[in-house]
């Protein structure tokens, strides 16, 4: 098998800043996946906006969001504390579950107060 290295020119005269190299590691080693630049400030831009949507709180101001990759048309859960991305959180099935509620339509509106018959004179 041959494993040869592309380099993507679009990484040509950049890179990524020390602090966020675990988030990298994180979303390879836990999605696959490798962002191309400008994504990664598109993910936290989108958090910041409110695009991204809170999954879960978790300590102190740190939440869970999911964020959408629209290259890849993925989804992938990170941990924020709204300024900046720590890392990428596993793609568990209990977050997938507490997104597809939050996204659930209602299906019932009520559109007129209930009354009690007992209360109509």
């Amino acid at each position: 098998m041959d494993k040869t290295i592309v380099f993507d020119p679009r990484w040509a005269g950049r890179a990524i800043p020390e602090k966020h190299w675990h988030f990298h590691r994180q979303l390879l080693a836990r999605y696959g996946i490798v962002l191309a630049p400008g994504e990664f400030s598109e993910m936290l831009r989108d958090i910041k906006s409110g695009h991204a949507q809170l999954i879960e709180k978790r300590s102190g101001k740190r939440a869970i969001y999911s964020v959408r990759i629209t290259r890849l048309y993925e989804r992938v859960y990170v941990l924020s504390d709204g300024k900046d991305i720590f890392t990428a959180w596993p793609p568990l099935r209990k977050l997938n579950e507490i997104r597809r509620q939050m996204n659930r339509p209602k299906l019932f509106l009520r559109l007129r107060p209930v009354v009690n018959p007992d209360d109509v004179s």
